[in-house]
Formats: structure tokens, C-alpha cells, sequence
């Protein structure tokens, strides 16, 4: 498939936002400046004031792709591994209530783990959490409400992004929303908690420091393992929401189903990724 030409335009809004990426975000926008990126980019001057009149609507093009940047990963494979790898190992304990609340609680610590790292080591990420604390001091206007309306949509697509990936490993494993949530709006209502949480500890991260990791068996796990304060703060906000479903029957071939379904996932998240997957490299 071949891919659109860029443009002049593109090229300025490409170097500004390589800036942002160095400098971060200030308040009041200062260090977004166009002359900078029209000599990073090439582009001779009078094509790029062509291009736009006025600095504001410079400025609303590169917050707009700032935002729209900013995106949430799916799980990744090596996660998706590991928690196979102990559900596999602990086959038998699915069996027991004991042994499915220590697979619930190890899977949840590694992904958890897993999605705030991506994160946190997110450049992109970084960026749009701080345009969206910048956005508050920008003087009401076309660029502020223009920007708003950007950052109003990305979040719905976050939680409703998250919501999907948080309902697929409870029903996994046997588990469901605590009433009254139920369904699709009630993971939905569980992903926005859980976004503005994930949020707020990866801001932290950028400023403060982390106590040392801890062993321990958390949360009614038989298995001591290593947290974090964020894998344990993060657990403990997913697990409140969640309860075992009483409905499930644990025989021999729902723990096979279970176990076979993991590896449906790692193929979805492979395909969404553009890398198909094929089940002789994972068995």
C-alpha cells in the first residue's frame, strides 16, 4: 500500500513536534515555535506562512497531532507469555477457588505491570499528559476549544479502548463485574477509575521516588512475588471491581478451554499488531 506523499505542512509539523519531544510541553506554549521548525524542516518561509497565517493555527495543527499521536498499546505477547507459561504450570489449582484467585492475581500483577511501563516510557504519552495540563491555562479561544474537543475524544477512545482489554482477562478466568456493573458500560465505568488511576501514577512516576519492590502473596494468591507499589496499587483497584462468577463450572474441559483460549488472544493481539502469529512458534 503506498503511503500518502507528505507534504510541506507536514514536514513543519513533524519538526515542531520533534521538538516537543526533546523539550516537553510549557505552559503557555512558548517553546512551540514555527520559525524553529521551518528551518528544521526545510521548507522556505514563505511556503509555510502560506501554509498558515498566523501562529495560532500553527499551533492547532501540532496540538492536534500531539494528541492524536498519544495511543494505548495492546497488550504485548511477552506478557501474554507469562501469564500463559503459570496458567499452564498451575493447571491443576484452576480447579479450586484458591488456585483461580492465584492465577487471577498473578496474570492481573504481570499485565497491570506490563501496561504501566508502556506508559510510563511512552515519549508520545508523556507529551499529551502534558498538553492536557497545559490546556487548562490556554486563554479561552478557538486553539483552546479546538484542542478540548481533541483531548475529549481521545479519552473516550481510551476508556473504551480500555474496557475492552479489562473484560477480557476476567471472563478468562472466571470472573465478573461486581453488581450492579454489569456488561460493556459497566467495564466501561471500571476503565475510566482505572485510566484516571494509571494516570496519575504515571505522572508520579516522572517526579518521584519508588520504594524498593516487595515480596509477597497479595490479594489471597498461594504464590509470593514481587510488586511494585504500582502493581499493587493497580491490582488492588481491578480486583474491586471484580468478584468470581458462581455460574462457572470448573471440569477438565473448561480449564483446556481456558488454556486454549490465551492462545486465541496472542494471535488476536499479534494481528492487531500486523505480525500474525503462528501456533507452532508459541506452543
Amino acid at each position: 500500500m503506498t503511503r500518502p506523499r507528505r507534504t510541506a505542512g507536514d514536514r513543519i509539523v513533524e519538526a515542531a513536534i520533534a521538538r516537543i519531544h526533546e523539550r516537553g510541553i510549557s505552559v503557555g506554549l512558548d517553546g512551540i515555535s514555527l520559525e524553529e521548525a521551518i528551518a528544521a524542516s526545510g521548507v522556505s518561509r514563505a511556503t509555510a506562512y502560506r501554509h498558515w497565517p498566523n501562529r495560532t493555527e500553527f499551533l492547532r495543527e501540532v496540538l492536534v497531532r500531539v494528541v492524536r499521536d498519544a495511543h494505548l498499546e495492546p497488550e504485548g505477547t511477552e506478557e501474554l507469555d507469562a501469564i500463559r507459561t503459570f496458567v499452564q504450570t498451575h493447571r491443576r489449582q484452576i480447579a479450586t477457588d484458591a488456585g483461580r484467585r492465584t492465577v487471577a492475581v498473578e496474570s492481573l500483577r504481570i499485565a497491570v505491570e506490563a501496561d504501566f511501563r508502556r506508559l510510563a516510557e511512552s515519549r508520545e504519552w508523556r507529551d499529551y499528559l502534558a498538553l492536557t495540563a497545559t490546556c487548562r491555562s490556554l486563554p479561552e479561544g478557538e486553539l483552546r476549544t479546538t484542542v478540548t474537543a481533541e483531548l475529549a475524544a481521545a479519552e473516550h477512545s481510551f476508556v473504551t479502548h480500555r474496557a475492552t482489554v479489562y473484560s477480557r482477562l476476567p471472563q478468562l478466568l472466571g470472573y465478573r463485574l461486581v453488581p450492579p456493573l454489569t456488561g460493556g458500560a459497566g467495564f466501561e465505568v471500571m476503565a475510566e477509575a482505572m485510566g484516571a488511576l494509571m494516570t496519575g501514577l504515571v505522572v508520579r512516576a516522572t517526579t518521584a521516588r519508588h520504594p524498593a519492590p516487595f515480596r509477597a502473596r497479595a490479594f489471597g494468591s498461594s504464590v509470593e512475588a514481587e510488586w511494585t507499589s504500582t502493581s499493587y496499587a493497580l491490582v488492588a483497584a481491578v480486583l474491586s471491581y471484580l468478584e468470581p462468577d458462581p455460574s462457572i463450572e470448573w471440569d477438565a474441559e473448561r480449564i483446556a478451554a481456558t488454556i486454549a483460549r490465551f492462545q486465541d488472544l496472542a494471535e488476536v493481539i499479534e494481528v492487531g499488531r500486523g505480525r500474525p502469529r503462528s501456533r507452532e512458534t508459541t506452543s
